[in-house]
């Protein structure tokens, strides 16, 4: 089996990247690639030190980078990337855009618009808020849970996940409290050109979590036409059987290659384990072999 996306605390993920290989190892899995969000900083470390001590198998380089597309924020892979060069240009990128400044920022907006809404939020919320440690969206999501009548101002179910808040209201441009973080990342191309001058082949990760595309075959068609795209990742820890079965022949009938992957978090993203994802993946060993 394989695993091709996986986070460590490198980006947003809970296990280190010696925790992840151990876990891998473990799990007998022959290919793994670390796919933090926007850095290659685990590549520096897997630079100096024994790796074999801690994992046998393969480990393909990989970043996942979080692009503007319409308005909104999807992401691409890129795999057999040039880390060294892929991180140089992250360095100069983000040299503004530091997490701990986005996450302040887009926190401020945030507990703004929550409070315009007539919503419930703990008065000095912002001074217990820490956005080296956790994303401004989980901090005010958790906070609203705690009070029963902010339920009521959502759409019905909104508030019953955090994915749920995140993606299908955060992320809908029609939403309060949406924001259009496109201006802090590359667009699509941008982010496509990037993994290309480092040598890399680009992929295109799970499709179909994004909520506030209706209709997500007729979104896959556009991205597919408008960009050149080397991949699609066709098992992923949120597909049902009919979706997998979908990218499936897609990649088949249009000939792109093919990757899997849980989407690793550890404790970040509970249920979903490593090269298991909630128990639905085995990841087959030939989807690689077509293009590593």
């Amino acid at each position: 089996m394989i695993d091709l996306h996986v986070h460590t605390t490198y980006s947003d993920g809970a296990d280190s990247l010696i925790e992840v290989l151990k876990k891998a190892e473990e799990m007998e899995l022959s290919y793994i690639s670390i796919t933090d969000h926007d850095n290659c900083n685990a590549y520096k470390e897997l630079k100096n030190i024994d790796i074999k001590k801690y994992y046998t198998g393969t480990i393909i380089p990989g970043i996942e980078i979080k692009c503007g597309y319409k308005g909104r924020l999807i992401e691409i892979l890129g795999y057999k990337i040039d880390t060294e060069k892929m991180q140089d240009w992250a360095d100069v990128y983000y040299k503004d855009k530091t997490k701990t400044q986005l996450q302040k920022k887009y926190f401020d907006i945030l507990y703004k618009n929550c409070k315009e809404m007539g919503l419930k939020l703990a008065e000095d919320l912002g001074n217990s808020f820490d956005p080296e440690k956790e994303w401004a969206s989980v901090c005010i999501y958790k906070e609203l849970i705690k009070y029963e009548e902010n339920k009521s101002i959502f759409p019905q179910g909104i508030l019953d996940t955090f994915d749920n808040f995140s993606k299908k209201y955060c992320g809908d441009v029609n939403s309060k409290l949406y924001i259009d973080k496109t201006a802090d990342y590359p667009s699509v191309q941008e982010a496509i050109d990037i993994v290309k001058k480092c040598n890399g082949l680009v992929f295109l990760p799970h499709l179909f979590i994004y909520k506030w595309a209706d209709d997500k075959e007729k979104f896959i068609d556009e991205i597919l036409a408008n960009y050149s795209i080397d991949g699609i990742e066709c098992m992923h820890s949120e597909f049902n059987d009919e979706q997998i079965e979908y990218l499936l022949k897609l990649t088949k009938d249009r000939k792109y290659f093919r990757s899997g992957g849980s989407d690793y978090h550890g404790k970040n993203k509970v249920g979903i384990n490593l090269g298991e994802g909630k128990g639905n993946l085995q990841i087959p060993e030939e989807f690689v072999e077509n293009w590593k």
